[in-house]
């Protein structure tokens, strides 16, 4: 299978490379790097698919891996280049309002990197990169996900955002450090985190405790050394996600889009243009 996909592992690793796409390491959203939540959105589809079909081999006759994969992979690139661009509208505006701008600077991305691959892409795997890219937002965007690929995209998205997107400080994370007299600033720069999430997570722990004051909930992590950090789904949010954040820092994003098994089961036949019908 390896000579079948040569071209496809170049342009995905290409596109790894490219500024934008690693950047995404340098983005935040509630706390979790946006390559972070990227992978974590290879990962569900990787599972969503083992899920549906009865093996990769199946998976591949009916869906498009090398779609699926590289249209998460520049799923949330706006993130990087609108900040950079200085754009009034933030990822999740622009869905909604101009998804005209993902969709081209979708066929902008592709168009570099089969420059620098020197591979050209068949038009329908461009269109369908460009749909997976511009509907993964579904109900919440202007464009509804219309493909299989786009649907499955737009579900592994979904699940990742709500389980896997929270900035995994808790509540006994912030009081070891007021226990040792640190204020609200120095423990935001100590955790790295806003006063808003401090705020939520000691919210948090005096609802479980059914407590009025922080000046109580600091006394039972004294005595205690530790308090309940929320309500189950919390905890299972946050514990989920700090494996995850631990998990990519590991192994890498890049590693794990490059290693990952729907790689395998690209045949680049299907994916690129013949050198005669290239113009």
């Amino acid at each position: 299978m390896g000579e079948k996909n040569n071209k496809s592992k170049k342009f995905i690793d290409c596109l790894l490379n490219f500024q934008d796409v690693k950047d995404l390491e340098l983005c935040d959203d509630q706390g979790v790097k946006v390559s972070t939540h990227t992978y974590d959105v290879l990962n569900i589809s990787i599972n969503k698919i083992k899920e549906k079909y009865v093996d990769y081999d199946f998976a591949s006759q009916k869906i498009d891996f090398f779609a699926i994969t590289v249209g998460i992979i520049i799923h949330d690139i706006s993130k990087s280049s609108l900040r950079r661009n200085e754009e009034n509208f933030s990822h999740s505006q622009m869905m909604i309002k101009n998804p005209e701008y993902i969709k081209a600077e979708v066929y902008s991305v592709l168009e570099l990197i089969e420059k620098e691959s020197g591979y050209k892409l068949t038009d329908s795997v461009k269109q369908n990169i460009a749909h997976i890219v511009e509907s993964h937002h579904g109900k919440w965007g202007k464009v509804q996900p219309e493909t299989e690929e786009a649907n499955l995209v737009y579900m592994a998205d979904m699940e990742s955002a709500k389980y896997h997107r929270i900035n995994p400080i808790q509540a006994n994370d912030i009081l070891k450090y007021s226990a040792r007299g640190l204020g609200l600033s120095d423990i935001e720069k100590e955790l790295n985190c806003s006063a808003a999430v401090i705020k939520d997570r000691i919210k948090r722990a005096k609802k479980e405790l059914n407590l009025r004051t922080f000046s109580e909930l600091l006394d039972v992590y004294k005595e205690k050394g530790r308090v309940p950090i929320g309500d189950k789904f919390f905890v299972l949010r946050s514990e989920e996600t700090k494996k995850l954040k631990k998990y990519v820092d590991k192994n890498g994003f890049y590693n794990l889009f490059m290693k990952n098994p729907l790689m395998e089961y690209m045949i680049d036949d299907k994916i690129f243009k013949k050198e005669n019908e290239i113009r």
